[in-house]
């Protein structure tokens, strides 16, 4: 299923043991419904706040629905915080994790106090006026290509191999709300990683006592002991998933 949230309401995407997640809330409503219950897979361990357009899942089920009908009678149990906008029966071999191409996120930077019913989707930094803009660009670009990130991530437990590879990063105004988005390409990341890269970039790009080299040298010596901001998770959304099966890929819904 290709699942869209909110997520300012979640504490993240991922099953936690006190704490409501997009996970616990989608199995609880199925339990509701169907007195039974499914184990939900996700593609990317959103974090708390972290919204999406295009989370891909998988779960399995013995339910006598087609898949049209089934989305129809679960989204209308779900909050509107979380909607699935595509249901379909995937070849048993299917994981979300696997033969990922890669995976666009979006992260919307607010250069003014944005319009009420846009302001759960971005972020305003408070120093966003004296950001040189020049100089955040340049190092937004230092991240794309393969580098070691593990000055930009934490570290999971057994997790050592902090190495990403970044495809693209692009950004443009979005004039009508006073922001700006950022666009960003790969086929993984580690966790806090983007939040990370915006954050340092704009702390970087408003001080005048670090040079935008600085971001460069973070790639080439790698250091987890870091001060620098990372950014609120409330501009941050996974755009979707692309699978190296054409098949497999939530492109087609957009």
């Amino acid at each position: 299923m290709i699942v869209a949230y909110d997520g300012t309401d979640f504490h993240g995407w991922q099953i936690q043991p006190s704490a409501i997640t997009v996970t616990s809330c989608l199995q609880q409503t199925w339990a509701e419904l169907f007195k039974s219950s499914i184990s939900i897979i996700g593609a990317s361990r959103t974090d708390a706040g972290v919204h999406a357009l295009g989370q891909v899942a998988r779960f399995k089920a013995d339910i006598n629905l087609p898949p049209e009908k089934l989305r129809a009678v679960w989204n209308a149990r779900l909050p509107s915080g979380i909607l699935i906008r595509d249901l379909s029966i995937a070849d048993p071999s299917f994981h979300p994790c696997a033969n990922v191409k890669q995976k666009t996120y979006y992260y919307t930077l607010f250069l003014r106090r944005p319009l009420p019913m846009v302001a759960r989707y971005g972020w305003l930094y408070r120093f966003v006026d004296a950001v040189d803009w020049h100089k955040f660009q340049i190092g937004l670009q230092y991240y794309t290509g393969t580098h070691d990130f593990a000055s930009f991530c934490k570290v999971e437990d057994g997790d050592t191999d902090t190495v990403r590879t970044i495809d693209a990063i692009t950004v443009k105004p979005l004039t009508r709300y006073g922001a700006l988005l950022i666009t960003i390409k790969g086929k993984s990341f580690v966790r806090f990683q983007i939040r990370r890269m915006i954050g340092y970039a704009l702390d970087v790009a408003r001080r005048r006592d670090l040079p935008v080299d600085y971001l460069r040298d973070l790639l080439i010596n790698p250091n987890h002991q870091q001060t620098l901001l990372k950014a609120d998770g409330s501009g941050l959304c996974l755009r979707k998933v692309v699978y190296n099966d054409a098949c497999t890929s939530n492109e087609r819904i957009f």
